[in-house]
């Protein structure tokens, strides 16, 4: 397969799990990164060996060099920044969510679609093998049917000049881990439930903790949290009629335990590298065979998702000024 050649818009610290990921991949090359900080995006370019470094997201989108973007920026420029690339034939995988609302999302497909290029929500947890290994044990049916998840994302920062703090930015704990839990009970209970309750903890402009509850039409209930303010285990644990799995860390597994009547097993299933990996060869191989979308992680469950956190928001009353229309 010929080497997708890549960009990184936007070289903040996720930015490097990424440029250090891509390396790893035989079917990717990281040619050019581009910053609104000619500076940083130098450091970033000599840190990681890449040959071409761009002052401003324009240059980069008109650039012949790159087939691809990773987009990395703050959540509130995901929708701008994407349909730039998209507009000018790159093939985009953005980091998530890939917008801050499911009507923003779904005018992003709509772009990707008239302008024959791939677009997907770099939800690098869909892609891990240990989550696709509990996957395929809830679908033999080793643990029965699902009656409940319970998935937390929760840790403290303090908010000194942190974005994850700024509602101009789209901060927040359900943006920014929240979306993990959220994908995680998806996964095992579908993209639809039924009811959807919400309480948070904010400040007024941001949510600093927020409790979810999902009920389903099976009538299986997910409790999912975040919180940027709060620590708490990231074990996460799906139930059925028959037993349970347990997943450490569950947005970066590498490990899960299955307990049953028969007892409790213990498995390995490590990723390629430091988890996104994956993703990336997900992205390389959908783009190298013309494919629009992911099989796997389609934007139409982005969009739904995406949907769900539109509605928690609107539970818990956090907006943010910048987002326009919000009706699908």
């Amino acid at each position: 397969m010929k080497k997708i050649r890549w960009g990184i818009v936007g070289p903040g610290k996720i930015a490097n799990k990424f440029a250090i990921a891509l390396k790893n991949v035989e079917c990717a090359e990281l040619v050019a990164v581009a910053s609104t900080n000619k500076e940083r995006g130098e450091a970033f370019a000599k840190k990681y060996d890449i040959p071409y470094s761009f002052c401003g997201y324009d240059k980069l989108s008109e650039s012949d060099i790159i087939d691809a973007v990773y987009i990395a920026t703050p959540h509130s420029h995901h929708n701008i920044v994407a349909e730039l690339f998209l507009k000018k034939g790159k093939h985009v995988l953005c980091e998530k969510p890939v917008c801050v609302n499911a009507y923003q999302a779904l005018k992003l497909k709509e772009c990707a679609k008239e302008n024959g290029v791939f677009l997907m929500e770099a939800l690098w947890t869909r892609f891990l093998p240990a989550i696709n290994e509990a996957e395929k044990i809830v679908n033999q049916g080793k643990i029965g049917e699902i009656l409940g998840i319970k998935a937390d994302f929760c840790f403290a920062m303090e908010p000194q000049a942190n974005r994850i703090y700024l509602n101009e930015l789209a901060g927040g704990s359900l943006l920014d881990v929240g979306v993990y839990g959220l994908h995680f009970a998806a996964i095992f209970l579908g993209y639809t439930p039924e009811k959807i309750i919400a309480l948070a903890n904010t400040d007024g402009k941001v949510d600093i903790h927020t409790n979810m509850l999902l009920k389903y039409k099976s009538g299986a209930i997910a409790n999912i949290s975040s919180a940027i303010g709060l620590k708490k285990p990231a074990t996460a644990y799906i139930y059925g009629t028959k037993g349970h799995i347990s997943i450490p860390y569950f947005y970066g597994p590498s490990e899960l335990f299955v307990s049953t009547d028969n007892g409790e097993e213990h498995i390995i299933r490590k990723s390629i590298g430091d988890g996104f990996e994956e993703q990336i060869i997900e992205s390389c191989q959908c783009i190298a065979n013309g494919k629009l979308e992911s099989e796997i992680l389609p934007l139409d469950k982005s969009i739904l998702i995406l949907k769900q956190m539109d509605e928690i928001r609107s539970q818990i009353g956090i907006t943010y000024p910048f987002e326009g229309e919000r009706k699908i």
